[in-house]
């Protein structure tokens, strides 16, 4: 299916990536690095395919909680992507130059977690569904965050 020279939509590019950021989190003791890249790369390309679509990503609902909470000092759309994106180390585990560190401290379990979320909220805004997997990392969130279990 993926040899040679062919052309792939977006949508299924950021599925796939999705997809795989799920299957990784679920195997016990899986890489939780590409997890949250692979997270990432999806929810960036969800996130536009969304606006394409002409409807609202889920940084716009990020945006709109922080106007409810604090009128009139909401930053810029791009700046809290950029915030999203450090909370969650994303830059950190993609890139590297002179300046930083070596080292990256996170929470890479929840890291994961939260951008594989935050992809699965355009996916499902995009789609109308959840895939078969998401429903699965769904059922884990259920059963190991839930309080009462």
């Amino acid at each position: 299916m993926f040899s040679g020279k062919r052309r792939y939509h977006k949508y299924d590019i950021a599925t796939g990536q999705l997809e795989t950021a799920i299957r990784l989190f679920l195997v016990d003791g899986c890489d939780m690095f590409s997890a949250v890249t692979l997270a990432a790369a999806a929810g960036e390309i969800l996130h536009q395919l969304v606006i394409n679509d002409g409807k609202k990503p889920f940084v716009d609902y990020v945006v709109k909680v922080n106007d409810f909470k604090n009128p009139g000092k909401t930053p810029k759309r791009s700046s809290i992507i950029s915030h999203i994106h450090n909370i969650l180390s994303i830059n950190a585990l993609k890139h590297y130059d002179e300046k930083t560190d070596a080292f990256v401290e996170f929470d890479a379990e929840e890291c994961a977690l939260a951008a594989i979320l935050k992809a699965m909220v355009d996916y499902k805004t995009l789609t109308g569904e959840h895939t078969e997997s998401m429903k699965a990392f769904l059922a884990w969130t259920y059963l190991n965050l839930v309080p009462q279990r």
